[in-house]
C-alpha cells in the first residue's frame, strides 16, 4: 500500500493519545530544553548501538507498547513520520539505518531493529509537537522548584559544579533553563561564559540558580548535547570609567543601524539608610527590533541587573533576568513614543523571570563586565562597548 494517507486518522489519534499521557508531559520540557530536534540529539546514539539513554527508558518502552497495541503498520507510520518531517532527521534515519538497501518497487516493508524505530518514532514525536515559540506563564506553572527559594524562585547553590550544558548541585545534574544563554567564551570551554566568570573570578556572596526538578536528572544520567560550534567572545578590555550623574534616573540607548535592536541602559541613583551611602541601579536590556506587522503576541527581553556603590567602587549583586512583554507594550516601549508607554516601562513582577543571581558579596567592575558580555549575544555586546567606551 503506497497511499500516504491510509490509517493517518488512526496514527493522529495515536500520536494525541501520547503526547497527552502524564509520561510524556513529565518529559516534555527537559527534551525540549535540548537546544536542537531530538532526532538530532539521539543520532549521536549510533556510537552505542542506539540504546536508549536511562531518562528515555520508560517513554521509550511506554511508546512501543502503545503502537503494539494501536494496529497501525510500521510502514503507514513511517510514511507518516517522512511526510510530517520538519526537520529532515527521519528521511536521514530511514535512508542511512531503517531502509538503507530498499528498491523504488518495494516500499512496503519496514526491516530493521524494532528497537531502533520505536526510538526513531520517541523521537519524532517529540519534535512534532515542540513549541515554537517560549512562554514565560507556562514555564512558570510547570516548575518544580524546591521550597527554599527567595520570592524569585532562586535557590542558594553554593558548591555548584557547572559544566556546558548542566550543573550539578546536590548530587544532581540540571539542564541549563532554556533561558540561560550559554554561550561560551572561548571555543573550547567546559562550560558557559556567565558560569566561567562566576566559577573564576566570584570569591564571595551567594550564588543562586533556578532549581527546576524538571530539568534535573541523576548525576551519572547527566548528558550533553553541544558540539564544537559554539559563539565566540571578543570585544575591549572595559574600565569603568567615573561618572557624573546629574539626574536621579539616567537613561542611554544604543541602536544597531543594520538590524534596529536596541540595548537600554538605565541608572538609578539610590541610597543604601544601612550604610548610610549611595548606590546606583544599572539596568541593562536588549530590545530587538518586531516588525508592526508581526503576529507575535509577546517579546522577550534579556535584562541585566547591578547594584553598584561608587564610593567603594564595586557591586554587591548582579542578576540575569527574562521579562516578557505583551507585544503591544512591547512596540510602544521599543519605540518610546511620548503618547505610548516609556522605554524603561517594565513588565509584571510575575513575568520578570530570574534565572541566576550573585549577592551578598563584593563584586569587581571586572566581573560586572565580564558576566554582562557573557549574557549578551553579539550585537548587543558591540552596542555595550559603544556605551561603555
Amino acid at each position: 500500500m503506497t497511499d500516504n494517507t491510509y490509517q493517518q486518522e488512526e496514527i493522529e489519534l495515536f500520536l494525541l493519545k501520547i503526547a497527552e499521557s502524564p509520561l510524556y508531559t513529565s518529559k516534555e520540557y527537559l527534551i525540549h530544553t535540548i537546544r536542537k530536534p531530538f532526532l538530532d540529539f539521539l543520532s549521536s546514539l549510533r556510537l552505542n548501538n542506539f540504546d536508549p539513554p536511562p531518562f528515555l527508558l520508560d517513554i521509550h518502552r511506554f511508546i512501543g507498547d502503545s503502537f503494539d497495541e494501536s494496529g497501525i503498520t510500521p510502514i503507514n507510520m513511517l510514511n507518516y513520520m517522512l511526510n510530517n518531517d520538519m526537520y529532515d532527521w527521519v528521511h536521514y534515519y530511514d535512508s542511512a539505518f531503517l531502509r538503507p538497501d530498499r528498491i523504488i518497487s518495494n516500499v512496503n516493508t519496514v526491516k530493521c531493529d524494532k528497537k531502533l524505530f520505536i526510538l526513531v518514532l520517541t523521537g519524532f514525536i517529540f519534535d512534532y509537537f515542540r513549541k515554537n515559540k517560549i512562554d514565560i506563564n507556562e514555564i512558570i506553572c510547570e516548575e518544580h522548584l524546591p521550597a527554599n527559594t527567595n520570592q524569585y524562585g532562586l535557590s542558594i547553590v553554593d558548591g555548584v559544579v557547572f559544566k556546558r550544558d548542566y550543573f550539578v548541585f546536590q548530587h544532581k545534574a540540571y539542564l541549563y533553563n532554556i533561558l540561560t544563554n550559554i554561550s561560551v567564551i572561548n571555543f573550547t570551554d567546559s562550560m558557559p561564559g556567565f558560569a566561567k566568570i562566576i566559577s573564576e573570578q566570584v570569591t564571595n556572596g551567594d550564588i543562586m540558580l533556578r532549581l527546576d526538578e524538571r530539568l534535573a536528572l541523576p548525576e551519572n544520567q547527566a548528558f550533553s548535547y553541544s558540539t564544537l560550534n559554539f559563539e565566540k567572545f571578543y570585544g575591549p578590555q572595559f574600565h569603568f570609567n567615573s561618572s557624573i550623574l546629574c539626574k536621579t534616573k539616567t537613561i542611554i540607548v544604543h541602536i544597531d543601524n543594520n538590524s534596529c535592536d536596541k540595548l537600554l541602559m538605565v541608572i538609578k541613583q539610590d541610597y543604601d539608610s544601612k550604610c548610610n551611602e549611595e548606590f546606583w541601579h544599572i539596568e541593562i536590556e536588549t530590545l530587538p527590533f518586531i516588525s508592526n506587522e508581526s503576529k507575535c503576541n509577546h517579546s522577550i527581553t534579556t535584562f541585566l541587573h547591578g547594584m553598584y556603590y561608587p564610593a567603594k567602587d564595586y557591586f554587591t549583586h548582579i542578576d540575569y533576568t527574562r521579562n516578557q512583554y505583551s507585544i503591544s507594550d512591547y512596540l510602544q516601549k521599543y519605540t518610546d513614543s511620548q503618547s505610548g508607554l516609556p522605554i524603561d516601562f517594565y513588565t509584571s513582577k510575575e513575568l520578570h523571570y530570574k534565572i541566576w543571581c550573585i549577592e551578598n558579596g563584593t563584586y569587581s567592575k571586572e566581573v560586572w563586565y565580564n558576566l554582562m558580555i557573557a549574557s549578551l549575544q553579539e550585537p548587543y555586546r558591540t552596542l555595550l562597548n559603544e556605551i561603555l567606551t
